[in-house]
């Protein structure tokens, strides 16, 4: 009888702390399964930290679970194993984004993106609003249109269009201003550290260039069509191109961030003479007044003629006479460097419009012509690169092929061949400065044989 007491006093201590472990393994599973909606923010907190504590020793085992000194988001695991996944696969979409789009633009090889409008490759240092304005892209990305930010961020750019237009006029005057000597100089210091296949190269490709025809872009809007556009031009050896940038054009945050990425595209063609007007009359007044061009602009309009009607030689008349190299003799007539005479046509500008609405009202009448281009399907119109390719195919075939004529009977408004010999130097100095291994060693070369040259020839 005492011994069956004694077991029982011994066995009634281990049946209370079983009851009582019991209890309290339901009570914290009934704590930790009650309704966050009826939980205080202390409770919450609590029973977080709880989650955590259990959790710290899988967090070190498992690979795909944040340490729970990172994890913030008072959720279950399956929670952070789906954050963790989702960073996981916009890593992976950027590197492959990146791998597609490339760092920079290649002008030898440039394919289109699967967004043009807003190609990054478009956004280079220097062209974010960031670099330009002061104002970083994520509060440009969040500000409503009619604040006072946005509206600052508006005048920055049209004050930066300006001084893009002043400074790509003033580069041109710049390189042909520079003495024929100083040219020579230079590009006989630089020469040695050029391969021999690309001076060449250099030389074959302005050999075939023309400034009888240049292409006039008013208000484009895709970076993408821009680039493209330049460097068909560059394939068909046109030299000079001008385009139109009239800020209150570009309307709304997408116009605006392709119009700054225009600027980076137009940067880039550093092959190409580009000038960029702020404003359609100044382009015309230049190109009419100073330099004698016929306008021919590509439009829709029932007036419009077939691209094929054009005519592309057209004299000089008595009161228009206007001398690119030679002397002038009157009567539209120039003395060659052959001793002959010659007569003097008006060069061209092929104008194109925007992409979406053509030309302006206003350039539809200043234009010497409008044309457009013979269609027979459903479409509407033609890409702006396009377009481009398709006019030059037609004005190279209406033209004389490089070589079969001398230089001043040449025919048609593609003359390859036909730059004065001063500014064929200061463009092959130019290609020279950009041929070279490292862009800053040509600067450091010619400093030290005591030539500065303007800053427009490092504009690269």
């Amino acid at each position: 009888m005492a011994k069956t007491k004694r077991h029982h006093l011994t066995a009634a201590p281990i049946l209370c702390m079983m009851v009582i472990s019991f209890l309290s393994r339901s009570a914290v599973a009934a704590f930790t399964t009650t309704s966050s909606s009826r939980c205080t923010p202390a409770f919450l907190q609590l029973r977080h930290s709880i989650r955590l504590c259990s959790t710290n020793n899988d967090s070190s085992t498992d690979e795909n679970t944040t340490t729970s000194d990172t994890w913030q988001n008072p959720r279950s695991r399956w929670a952070r194993k789906k954050h963790f996944n989702k960073l996981k696969m916009l890593k992976e979409q950027e590197e492959q984004e990146k791998g597609s789009n490339g760092s920079s633009l290649d002008w030898d090889s440039f394919d289109f993106s699967d967004s043009p409008k807003m190609d990054k490759r478009f956004r280079n240092k220097g062209s974010s609003p960031s670099d330009e304005t002061g104002i970083p892209e994520h509060v440009l990305n969040t500000i409503s249109t009619d604040s006072i930010t946005y509206q600052t961020y508006l005048q920055s750019e049209k004050s930066i269009d300006q001084d893009t237009s002043r400074r790509s006029l003033e580069s041109q005057s710049e390189i042909l201003s520079l003495s024929p000597d100083i040219v020579k100089r230079s590009i006989d210091i630089l020469t040695p550290y050029i391969q021999d296949r690309r001076m060449e190269r250099i030389d074959e490709v302005l050999n075939q260039r023309t400034k009888h025809t240049r292409f006039l872009y008013e208000n484009p809007s895709n970076p993408s069509n821009v680039f493209a556009c330049l460097r068909t031009l560059d394939s068909f050896g046109i030299q000079y191109v001008d385009t139109i940038v009239q800020s209150d054009s570009y309307q709304g945050k997408a116009a605006v961030n392709q119009k700054r990425g225009m600027r980076t595209a137009m940067g880039s063609a550093v092959w190409m003479s580009i000038r960029q007007f702020g404003s359609l009359e100044d382009a015309v007044r230049h190109l009419r007044e100073e330099e004698g061009c016929l306008i021919y602009a590509s439009d829709l309009n029932p007036s419009a003629k077939d691209v094929r009607d054009l005519v592309w030689d057209v004299d000089f008349d008595d009161d228009n006479d206007v001398v690119v190299g030679g002397e002038l003799t009157g009567d539209g007539v120039t003395d060659g460097e052959d001793g002959k005479m010659h007569k003097k046509q008006r060069p061209i500008c092929i104008v194109m419009g925007n992409e979406d609405r053509g030309i302006s009202d206003e350039m539809r009448e200043l234009a010497d012509e409008t044309f457009y281009l013979p269609m027979c399907g459903f479409a509407e119109s033609f890409n702006l690169s396009v377009a481009t390719a398709i006019t030059l195919a037609y004005m190279s075939a209406v033209s004389t092929r490089a070589g079969d004529e001398d230089s001043y009977d040449l025919k048609g408004p593609l003359r390859p061949g036909d730059l004065d010999s001063h500014e064929l130097q200061c463009l092959r100095l130019r290609g020279v400065l950009n041929s070279l291994a490292q862009r800053r060693m040509g600067k450091a070369l010619l400093k030290k044989e005591g030539i500065v040259l303007p800053k427009s020839f490092f504009n690269f």
